[in-house]
């Protein structure tokens, strides 16, 4: 009898001490939010952006935070994201986050309750969006006005590291002045090899860029670099 009344004694102590390490006022985490949608968009000017929208967010959380990360992991909280936004309810949208082209990004939401001394977070529901990438290529007989270039490009999954066949890419252009507004100069389909061309006739000097902004399920928009092709006289 002893011994058992030494065990219990220690049981005793010991739950004591977990019971005491636990506030008392320690929020429980909140359930996760039902679904995510990912919009992926670009705007006049090429900068690239995701909408992230949600359904089912627990009514007694006081808010949730979105996150992007590069990669395709979520992360357990949203403390180690390269972008995370906080939003209040009743909102249901983020409004425009912008990211880097070309990289695949896991995009999270959490729910939250409380946010002293630090807020508690429900599991993360996700989605993975895969990185794009558009190449820029120009092949001009002479720089003359009136005369003609192709201007080229292939899209490219780089998640995949495959091709995008058969999706509508745009070539924009603005003049060469700070702040210039940027046009779209022609739309087409890749090919079955990702490849697109158009042929341009030379009026001024300008600045050239391809643009991917109708994207597949699980893609982001993106752009490639823009070059400037110089008219002479």
């Amino acid at each position: 009898m002893r011994t058992r009344s030494a065990a219990l004694a220690t049981f005793a102590a010991l739950a004591g001490i977990g019971l005491a390490a636990v506030p008392a006022n320690a929020a429980s985490a909140p359930a996760p939010v039902s679904s995510i949608s990912v919009t992926p968009q670009i705007d006049s000017r090429g900068t690239v952006s995701v909408d992230v929208s949600w359904t089912g967010a627990d009514p007694s959380a006081d808010g949730v935070v979105v996150c992007l990360k590069r990669g395709t992991s979520a992360p357990a909280t949203p403390d180690t994201c390269e972008s995370n936004v906080a939003v209040n309810p009743p909102a249901t949208s983020s409004g425009p986050i912008t990211f880097f082209p070309a990289k695949t990004y896991v995009v999270a939401v959490y729910d939250y309750i409380g946010t002293t001394p630090e807020p508690t977070y429900s599991a993360p529901t996700f989605a993975v969006r895969h990185g794009t990438k558009l190449t820029f290529g120009y092949a001009c007989g002479s720089y003359t006005k009136g005369s003609h270039c192709t201007i080229s490009s292939v899209l490219k999954d780089v998640y995949r590291g495959a091709s995008i066949r058969h999706r509508p890419v745009e070539l924009w252009a603005a003049g060469t002045q700070k702040n210039a507004p940027w046009s779209r100069l022609a739309r087409m389909a890749t090919d079955g090899t990702g490849h697109a061309h158009t042929t341009i006739t030379l009026t001024q000097s300008r600045l050239y860029q391809w643009r991917y902004v109708n994207v597949g399920a699980h893609e982001l928009t993106t752009y490639s670099a823009r070059y400037q092709i110089a008219v002479t006289s």
